[in-house]
């Protein structure tokens, strides 16, 4: 019986655990520079983007009885940013009745905004508004 060749299988497992190195390393590095191009500008900011947002009025429409806020945004990053913006209207006793969103696209570095965040739930009672967050990410 002649003799079994040699098995090549180490040398095989040790070039597939190459190829598949190489492959989590270059994913590794991707993700890295993923995340470095969409994280919030302000960073170093210790009011955070929640800094850029102020309620300039809070009201409840008299005919509709819809709650609203009016927002001044104003970008204090360093890049143009886009903002959603998320505010709750709660009643005088402290119970929350609804709540309203918005957003902002393409902000330049100092540019204020003007919007308003309204929901389409009626309420009887007047609200105050409080904004409950911010996000901020380089456009």
């Amino acid at each position: 019986m002649p003799p079994a060749p040699p098995r090549k299988s180490s040398r095989t497992c040790l070039v597939v655990a190459l190829v598949l190195g190489g492959i989590v390393m270059l994913a590794g590095i991707a993700v890295v520079a993923l995340l470095g191009t969409v994280e919030d500008p302000g960073r170093d900011d210790p009011d955070g983007p929640a800094g850029d947002v102020k309620i300039t009025a809070c009201a409840v429409d008299a005919s509709t009885k819809w709650p609203r806020a009016d927002l001044d945004v104003t970008n204090r990053s360093s890049k143009a940013s886009d903002y959603v913006i998320s505010v709750e209207f709660v009643s005088p006793s402290g119970e929350r009745l609804t709540e309203a969103h918005t957003s902002i696209t393409h902000l330049a570095p100092g540019q204020v905004a003007h919007d308003r965040a309204g929901s389409l739930t009626q309420v009887d009672d007047p609200v105050t508004c409080r904004i409950t967050d911010v996000i901020r990410i380089a456009s």
